[in-house]
């Protein structure tokens, strides 16, 4: 897990000194410490998804590119065996398992939340439609100036343009499949 912290540290490092852009710069424009920013590029620490989605922002690239050196190459089996995903783990431990790599108009992802983590303190939003299935535990969804309570076997709806964000307020762990119509956490290979 380190190996993988740090390597999405040393991109971030590469896309802010490639931009010409200083840490307080990047820390003042998505509303952090440049503290963090150092912590995150040195790998030791790990951001939010809602962070990372800021930081790509001012890059002006998708969010997957972050995670471009972590990819495994598609077989030509259409199966991915068990512990051969690929994943994301941001902050508060979030895992992000990527189910259908290789498809170019849709993602597909299974999303484990411990008990209160989240996509992060901010509200985001990306190009797409999305839609979510609770397979297990207690989920709040915070979509612009409202709030839903997702139960297991609840299945959720919106345009992701809207400002949103996901909470894990439960004591247990929350786990979810979730389809992004746009891809953008995970790029194509």
């Amino acid at each position: 897990m380190q190996e993988f912290i740090l390597n999405l540290g040393k991109k971030i490092q590469y896309y802010r000194k490639r931009h010409g852009i200083t840490l307080k710069q990047l820390a003042e424009s998505i509303g952090t410490t440049p503290s963090l920013i150092s912590q995150i590029e040195r790998g030791k620490a790990n951001p939010s998804l809602s962070t990372l989605k800021s930081i790509a922002d001012v890059f002006d690239v998708p969010v997957g590119v972050m995670f471009e050196n972590n990819v495994q190459k598609l077989t030509q089996s259409p199966i991915i065996k068990k512990n051969t995903h690929r994943k994301v783990v941001t902050q508060g431990n979030v895992h992000y398992s990527l189910l259908n790599p290789g498809s170019k108009d849709m993602e597909v992802i299974l999303i484990e939340f411990p008990p209160g983590a989240s996509t992060g303190d901010m509200m985001y939003r990306h190009e797409g439609y999305e839609c979510g299935y609770l397979l297990k535990g207690e989920l709040v969804v915070e979509i612009e100036d409202q709030r839903y309570i997702m139960e297991q076997g609840d299945s959720i709806q919106f345009d992701s343009p809207r400002h949103h964000k996901i909470v894990n307020e439960g004591s247990t762990t929350a786990v979810t499949v979730w389809a992004n119509m746009v891809p953008w956490i995970f790029i194509k290979e």
